[in-house]
């Protein structure tokens, strides 16, 4: 705790010295900017040599490192918490080498040559730039694949978390679709622990057929799997249509019947297009397959990012077997940023030596995430000396900082003749979208630089003195003109007095 408070009462000692001292102004302009250099120059000095006498007091001080670490840790817990922590999502878009479709067009694993290849890549950001997959296959009972231990652990490959993973196939495996769990774990942005499931089906081919003799009551079931889903556009706009068109496969041994369905969102701002949700298809038969268009509509209010909707089956069996499958599919969502913000307060004067805070408060209120959101400040005669960052600020939220600003004079950073006055100055206020594209808003302010009283005190003593001077030299002036002229008069008199006393005699 003695280490803290040294450190604290230091910063508040360097606080307090004023960062320059500008000393009193000569006739020349020229010179008083000099005079201004030198000072804070010096203040400078007298800065470093405050944190030079912080860094030997700090090194007397032990046992205390732990409560400073515990203190750092608590500190640097308290930022990361402010973060927006996303979980990864699945590249939906591009088309990775050895996929013959992406996510969004219906990607599924190639079983070949006894093996199964899966390709997953996952974005998104992690504490440590690493992520790490294992494998779930389920029930090992009548599981087509070879239980091992597959588990990958990658950093960023072609702007992803690309993971390929080869699973080998067992003998005797029986044709169908199985879902494969791909567990992921990582920290996230705030360095805690973090784990996602991500299922993908695989479609056996090459294998036996499930209607044997000595299995046909167990597995001559229908099952319907949705092998593809196309959705247009691709990126959809706040506002916007877009439909999805879902391939259905029957990869059971016998005809489905009465399929129905059912297909909507759970997230707020994306229905469907029609009022009614609900589709009655026809009988698919084992091996066959239906392709069915489906239209959603967005609200302008919906959330941009990656969303979600859902389509379930249901339908019978000729047995009078009943059946529901649940697919879910990303589409993603952009909306543009808007942001509003408080015109900054900025005193109608400051004065020359000074540091002021200038307070920013920005508004996310658009429905897209706000992102690196920086506030900066420049103007004739101010010198910022630290910005105001805000981070990444969720729809609806807002951030506040502070942007802190040393007054100097204006022919510091304009060939300004005077040093005091006017001065005009621009905050800017920089964000991203989730495009990855920069905006900028500006905002205009005006302030008067005026000189420090001690500084004008010095002037006007001068000029007292220099006053004072010259009325001692005129006086001087004065007296010896007296003195001389009563010098000359009497030196006069006595000449005359010489002339006529030698008249007299030449006339005697």
């Amino acid at each position: 705790m003695h280490k803290i408070y040294t450190l604290f009462l230091t910063l508040m000692i360097i606080i307090s010295v004023p960062l320059t001292s500008f000393a009193a102004e000569s006739l020349s302009d020229t010179a008083g900017v000099a005079q201004v250099l030198s000072d804070a120059t010096k203040a400078e000095e007298a800065s470093s040599d405050i944190v030079a006498a912080t860094d030997k007091t700090v090194k007397t001080v032990s046992g205390n490192d732990a409560a400073i670490n515990d203190a750092a840790i608590d500190s640097e817990q308290s930022i990361q918490s402010m973060a927006v922590v996303e979980p990864l999502r699945i590249d939906g878009k591009t088309l990775y080498d050895g996929m013959d479709k992406t996510y969004e067009q219906g990607y599924i694993p190639k079983a070949e040559n006894g093996k199964i290849s899966i390709i997953l890549p996952l974005l998104g950001q992690t504490y440590d730039g690493k992520v790490s997959v294992t494998t779930d296959f389920g029930t090992t009972q009548n599981s087509p694949f070879v239980f091992g231990n597959y588990a990958q652990t990658t950093g960023v490959q072609d702007g992803a978390y690309l993971f390929r993973l080869e699973i080998p196939l067992a003998a005797g495996r029986t044709n169908g679709s199985y879902p494969i769990t791909l567990k992921a774990d990582y920290l996230d942005i705030t360095g805690n622990q973090a784990q996602q499931n991500f299922i993908v089906y695989v479609t056996i081919t090459d294998g036996t057929n499930a209607d044997t003799d000595s299995v046909k009551e167990a597995v001559e079931t229908p099952k319907l799997y949705i092998s593809a889903c196309e959705i247009t556009p691709g990126i959809v706009d706040g506002g916007e249509a877009f439909s999805a068109t879902v391939t259905i496969e029957n990869i059971g041994a016998i005809r489905a019947r009465s399929v129905i369905l059912t297909y909507g969102s759970d997230t707020d701002g994306i229905v469907p297009a029609q009022t009614n949700n609900t589709m009655h298809l026809e009988n698919i038969a084992s091996g066959k397959s239906e392709s069915v268009s489906l239209s959603f509509q967005t609200t302008s209010d919906v959330i941009a990012g990656e969303q979600s909707f859902y389509v379930k089956l249901d339908y019978a069996d000729l047995y009078g077997g009943i059946y529901t499958e649940n697919h879910t599919f990303p589409v993603r969502v952009i909306q543009p940023a808007k942001m509003e913000y408080d015109p900054i307060s900025i005193p109608k004067q400051v004065t020359s030596g000074e540091t002021i805070s200038v307070p920013v408060n920005v508004f996310n209120t658009g429905k897209s995430v706000l992102r690196n959101v920086k506030a900066t400040i420049s103007g004739t005669g101010l010198i910022q000396t630290s910005s105001a960052f805000f981070g990444d600020i969720p729809p609806g939220e807002s951030g506040d900082g502070e942007v802190k600003i040393y007054v100097g004079i204006l022919s510091m950073t304009d060939s300004s003749e005077n040093d005091y006055g006017k001065s005009n100055g621009i905050c800017t206020i920089t964000y991203m979208d989730d495009n990855g594209e920069e905006h900028k808003e500006e905002m205009s302010f005006s302030t008067e630089i005026t000189q420090r009283v001690e500084d004008s005190k010095d002037i006007t003593e001068q000029k007292t003195v220099g006053q004072w001077w010259i009325s001692i030299l005129v006086a001087f002036a004065i007296i010896a003109i007296v003195i001389s002229m009563i010098i000359i008069t009497k030196f006069s008199r006595i000449l005359r007095s010489k002339k006529i006393y030698r008249d007299l005699m030449n006339c005697l």
